[in-house]
């Protein structure tokens, strides 16, 4: 395992980012990395493992897949719980990579307001910088092994590919954030979910992978979300296939194991539990007095 004081590298790193305008580290086996600061822009990958984040005095949990960008001037550490260490990419880079207009430049906001990516800053609902992003089809660790690739062969133009890879990686971050858009600051996460759930309610559902895409905490999202419909989002999914279920059940001739299935459970027994529980009666007994009810 290891633990490591970043302040101890900058002055290493510092004058070959100054000349390079882009590196790429590779960490294995991580256990702690102490509160710094630095003077440029990091994006950081998780590769393996899980790792506690504070940034600025937020502690968020990170994931394989998850991803941050952290501004200049953000104070942030990381810390390893389980004592299984964790792997990650750092990209370091200087906003003059993508324009030497942007030399001086000590802002992520003012790179995503540049003319290259033209993203409306004033319409953010959350501070990019503050966010944690899932790479769910694994584009943007694609993205980070080509530039890594890039660096290493050193092949003329590799510095105008790091700047197309870069530009593509910001991009998708920021189409990320459409999701989010559409919970509105929080105000409208519960419709957000509720919706979700009317559409994708036969799909696995965890409310953990949804706060992740709308990169809130999960605590924040489950405590909306039982704001403003008075359960917790499991019981509202299970209550959601439930009514469906009895649905199906009153309205065809599918088999039980049919619907069990098309509802998005895979285990009979339990779904029939959940029907018993909320309706009073088995599944086969709510088909037979909905029946005589005909």
């Amino acid at each position: 395992m290891q633990k490591t004081n970043p302040n101890n590298r900058w002055r290493h790193i510092i004058p070959v980012l100054k000349k390079e305008k882009l590196m790429m580290e590779e960490h294995r086996d991580m256990e702690v990395v102490a509160m710094h600061d630095h003077e440029f822009l990091e994006l950081t990958y998780i590769l393996r493992g899980t790792a506690e984040h504070t940034l600025d005095g937020q502690t968020t949990m990170l994931g394989p897949g998850d991803y941050l960008i952290v501004d200049y001037g953000s104070r942030h550490s990381y810390c390893n719980r389980d004592g299984r260490g964790y792997d990650n990419i750092d990209c370091l880079f200087l906003p003059e990579l993508l324009d030497p207009v942007l030399k001086g430049t000590k802002s992520l906001r003012a790179l995503l307001e540049h003319y290259l990516l033209h993203f409306n800053m004033q319409a953010l609902v959350q501070n990019p910088a503050r966010m944690v992003f899932h790479d769910a089809d694994g584009r943007i660790l694609e993205l980070m092994e080509r530039m890594k690739e890039e660096i290493e062969n050193r092949n003329a133009g590799y510095t105008e590919f790091l700047r197309c890879y870069l530009v593509e990686i910001l991009l998708l971050t920021m189409r990320r954030l459409d999701d989010a858009q559409a919970a509105a600051a929080g105000q409208d996460i519960c419709g957000f979910l509720t919706e979700y759930v009317r559409q994708h309610y036969m799909e696995p559902l965890t409310l953990q992978e949804l706060a992740r895409r709308l990169n809130y905490s999960l605590p924040y999202v489950s405590k909306k979300f039982k704001d403003g419909t008075g359960v917790s989002f499991m019981t509202y999914l299970q209550n959601y296939r439930v009514m469906e279920g009895c649905r199906l059940l009153s309205g065809s001739n599918r088999t039980l194991e049919e619907i069990t299935r098309m509802v998005g459970y895979q285990d009979v027994k339990f779904f029939s539990s959940l029907v018993k529980r909320n309706t009073g009666l088995s599944p086969r007994s709510f088909r037979r007095r909905h029946e005589s009810d005909l």
